[in-house]
């Protein structure tokens, strides 16, 4: 179903295959209440060219999920009320592009935006949004190869204990350790477009 008010979105990480986006998006959806859930589908091409885009996202090249990312939330604001709010769900490098089309975008647009950062590449400052939530898993090392960000935003970034059934390395999109944070960001975004 659509939402009368706000958008959800996803943007995954390296090495996701379209069927692990569609599993995302589909956890997604039933954390919100079957709520459509749009994806930008960083197309992943192999470990071996996925890393090299991921380093060179770093150091500053904006690949084309940063501008699939600003031309949704540009086309949003453009047909939506000025209180809607964008519910964007980031994982791993998903979480560089959906930073690089925040810095690349006005105020104007990056204050109607909410980043749920999961197991994030980088860490997603409030300072860059109307709001960011980063969450990674102590059996996680991706979140911390992000030293700069760690420096400036570290009290930012929240540390879980990894779920039983999660993975040794809890790095995946779809973890168990994730799901109930997931939830309860969800509802808290759609009780805020309820009440606007």
């Amino acid at each position: 179903r659509q939402l009368s008010k706000g958008l959800i979105m996803s943007i995954g990480g390296i090495n996701t295959d379209l069927k692990e986006h569609m599993q995302t998006a589909n956890q997604i959806s039933a954390a919100a209440n079957g709520a459509k859930v749009t994806i930008v589908y960083n197309a992943t091409h192999s470990p071996w060219v996925d890393v090299p885009e991921c380093v060179a996202a770093r150091m500053g090249y904006q690949m084309p999920p940063v501008q699939h990312l600003k031309n949704c939330w540009n086309e949003f604001i453009a047909t939506r009320g000025p209180d809607e709010k964008i519910f964007i769900r980031c994982h791993s490098n998903g979480a560089q592009y959906v930073k690089q089309a925040l810095e690349s975008s006005p105020k104007s647009v990056r204050e109607r935006i909410i980043v749920l950062a999961i197991a994030p590449a980088v860490i997603i400052p409030k300072s860059l949004c109307f709001d960011s939530f980063n969450y990674v898993s102590r059996r996680d090392f991706v979140t911390h190869l992000d030293i700069n960000g760690k420096i400036m935003y570290g009290k930012e970034l929240h540390i879980l204990e990894p779920h039983v059934e999660a993975n040794r390395f809890d790095h995946s999109s779809l973890s168990p350790t994730f799901k109930e944070i997931e939830k309860y960001h969800i509802d808290e975004y759609l009780e805020g477009c309820e009440n606007k």
